[in-house]
């Protein structure tokens, strides 16, 4: 299925969208800083501006941007009629993919968000308004309204008319893996998604922050990963630079000195195998999401004409221009195994802790 959105990232990006959040600091700004990101994989970022200079940078650097301007976000009432001038005026901007317009908004602060994400999209089919929601596990009271987490994202789509789903979900602690929570999270907002034919985007966990942990190689995959076997048209990295404007984060792809780490490896790594078929994953067709083994059966969405065998897997079901394909996904991140195929022949494919193939049948 075809929307708007995906011929948006066609013709403003023309690749499958990694992108990074808190990639550089304005008093870092410099052409090998941002170099560095676009060697890394990552093909857009949110600006911390739309100043001329900054734009400039990140177009020499071969980056797209998701345009940050003070002026969207924090409209009042006498000038949101004017949002959509300011917006036509950023999205004419070279290399600028979408606009951001907030960040995790509460059902009382859509309303408001709303309204500006449709005067950003007024008359311009060609932009999209940025907004990023909250994971599952947050404050309902506080952050939700008092909404269950599917009703919070039915009032998202219903008052920001948004052209993609967006959320953060940061899976990985200092004791352990929140399964339950991260895979109800997934499903939640793919199913949202197939109501409305919509796509989303996910945030990756690349950094520690609170009781949060740094992952390892596999456990970044396995985000990437299981997110693109549930049929994420984008992902993004939370952080690529160490934040250090706020307390108690960790390094990410960079130290706070702007070294790069071994996630900065790891990613990169992981960016080179997802911009291989990335054009296959946009466009693809979503059927549904079967999983094998003793895990998480019950996130099943669609039956298969085989089986699998040899460890817990994903396997994410697609078709692509009349073809059937499917995404493996080993859901073990502490080592690697050989999926077993047994159907009308038998396959085998070896995949490293919480490693992704992109196969034909």
């Amino acid at each position: 299925m075809r929307n708007g959105f995906y011929r948006i990232v066609q013709e403003r990006l023309g690749k499958f969208p990694i992108g990074a959040w808190v990639p550089y600091y304005r008093e870092k700004l410099n052409i090998g800083a941002l170099e560095r990101i676009r060697d890394s994989g990552i093909n857009f970022v949110a600006s911390s501006s739309c100043d001329e200079e900054e734009l400039s940078l990140l177009g020499k650097a071969g980056l797209k941007i998701l345009a940050n301007d003070d002026r969207i976000p924090y409209a009042n009432v006498t000038g949101i009629l004017k949002v959509g001038e300011i917006a036509s005026e950023i999205a004419r901007k070279e290399g600028v993919l979408g606009i951001f317009v907030w960040d995790e908004p509460s059902p009382t602060m859509m309303d408001f968000c709303g309204a500006i994400n449709r005067q950003v999209q007024k008359n311009r089919e060609d932009l999209f308004g940025f907004i990023n929601l909250h994971p599952n596990y947050s404050d309902v009271v506080r952050q939700r309204d008092g909404l269950s987490y599917e009703d919070y994202l039915e009032y998202f789509v219903s008052h920001c008319s948004p052209k993609v789903i967006c959320y953060d979900h940061y899976p990985f602690y200092s004791d352990g893996f929140h399964a339950k929570e991260y895979f109800d999270n997934l499903a939640s907002v793919r199913a949202c998604c197939d109501r409305h034919g919509l796509d989303f985007w996910t945030f990756l966990q690349s950094t520690s922050f609170g009781e949060n942990v740094i992952p390892t190689e596999a456990q970044l995959r396995f985000q990437a990963n299981t997110s693109l076997a549930f049929g994420a048209k984008g992902v993004l990295y939370f952080t690529y630079t160490q934040v250090i404007h706020e307390e108690n984060f960790g390094a990410a792809l960079e130290d706070r000195f702007g070294n790069e780490t071994p996630l900065y490896a790891y990613a990169s790594a992981l960016n080179r195998k997802i911009e291989s078929i990335g054009s296959d994953l946009l466009d693809a067709d979503y059927l549904g999401v079967r999983f094998f083994g003793n895990l998480y059966g019950e996130y099943s969405t669609a039956e298969t004409d085989f089986t699998l065998s040899g460890g817990n897997f994903l396997v994410g079901l697609f078709t692509l221009r009349g073809e059937r394909r499917v995404y493996l996904v080993n859901l073990d991140f502490e080592g690697e195994a050989e999926a077993v195929f047994a159907g009308s022949s038998t396959r085998r494919v070896r995949l490293a802790a919480g490693e992704g193939e992109w196969l034909s049948l």
